[in-house]
C-alpha cells in the first residue's frame, strides 16, 4: 500500500506527519518505509547562490552537519539509518526545480517513480516537497507523481486562519485529477482556539474522509506519542495484506 503525503503550504509539518505515520505502522509490526524523493536545503559540499546572483558563490558552502534534512526524522521514528530515503538532494532551500537549476541538474519524474518502485514495502509513505503543484521541472510537478502512483493522498494543513481556503483549493485539485484523499491532517491544532475548532467543524461537514488533529507534542523525540493519534486510521490498512 502506498500513500503520498503532501501539504497545503511549506512548513505545515509533512515530515512530522510522515515520521509519525511511519512509527505507527512500525509499532503494529508492518513492514513500512518512508521516502523523501526530493530534498532541498541539504547536500554535502554543494554550493549555494549568493543573495545577488543565481550563479553559485564559489566561497559559500553549506556544511552538511549544520543541516537537519527531513528524511532524518524517519530515522528517529525507527527507520534503518542505512536506508536511502531520497534520490535527489540539493543544497539551496527552495522549490525543487530552482534548487536543481542552480546546480545544473534537472529532476525527472521518471527517476522519482523508478526510485519509489525500487523501494516499495508493505506500507510505503512518500513525502513530497512543499505542495501538490510544486514544480519538479518546467513541465512536471508533484501532481504528476501523485497521479502516476495512483496512491491515496494524505493532505497536511496547519490549523490556523486561512486553513479552510488552503484545504479546499488542494481538495479541488485532487478532485479534478481523480486522486483519492485518504485523510486530512490538521496540524498544530489547539482545542482552546476558536478558529482551530471552527476549521475542524467546517471541514468535517465537507469531507467524508478522516480528519485527524495533531497538537504540538513534548517528549516526542522518537514519535511514539504522535504515533498514537494514527492508530485508528492505520488499522484498516493493516488488514489488507
Amino acid at each position: 500500500m502506498k500513500f503520498f503525503i503532501t501539504g497545503s503550504d511549506t512548513d505545515v509539518g509533512k515530515s512530522f506527519v510522515t515520521a509519525s505515520l511511519l512509527r505507527a505502522f512500525l509499532e503494529q509490526g508492518a513492514k513500512a518505509v518512508a521516502l523523501k524523493p526530493v530534498q532541498t536545503g541539504y547536500a554535502e559540499n554543494s554550493r549555494i547562490p549568493d543573495e545577488n546572483s543565481r550563479i553559485p558563490n564559489e566561497n559559500s558552502r553549506i556544511p552538511s552537519q549544520s543541516l537537519e534534512p527531513d528524511f532524518k526524522e524517519y530515522i528517529k521514528a525507527g527507520q534503518n539509518a542505512d536506508f536511502k530515503a531520497t534520490c535527489y538532494t540539493f543544497a539551496y532551500p527552495a522549490s525543487p526545480h530552482f534548487s536543481a537549476e542552480l546546480e545544473g541538474e534537472k529532476i525527472k519524474a521518471r527517476g522519482i517513480l523508478d526510485f519509489i518502485e525500487q523501494n516499495l514495502a508493505q506500507i510505503t509513505l512518500i513525502e513530497g516537497a512543499g505542495g501538490i503543484l510544486v514544480p519538479l521541472n518546467e513541465s512536471q510537478s508533484f501532481l504528476d507523481i501523485a497521479k502516476e502512483l495512483n496512491a491515496p493522498v494524505i493532505l497536511v494543513c496547519k490549523n490556523c486562519l486561512g486553513t479552510i481556503n488552503h484545504a479546499l483549493l488542494n481538495l479541488e485539485i485532487l478532485r479534478q485529477n481523480s486522486i483519492k484523499l485518504a485523510a486530512l491532517i490538521l496540524n498544530f491544532h489547539d482545542e482552546n482556539d476558536a478558529i482551530c475548532l471552527s476549521n475542524q467543524q467546517f471541514l468535517q461537514k465537507k469531507l467524508s474522509c478522516p480528519i485527524i488533529t495533531l497538537k504540538n507534542y513534548k517528549n516526542n523525540e522518537n514519535y511514539s506519542n504522535s504515533a498514537k493519534d494514527f492508530r485508528a486510521f492505520i488499522s484498516k490498512f493493516l488488514d489488507k495484506k
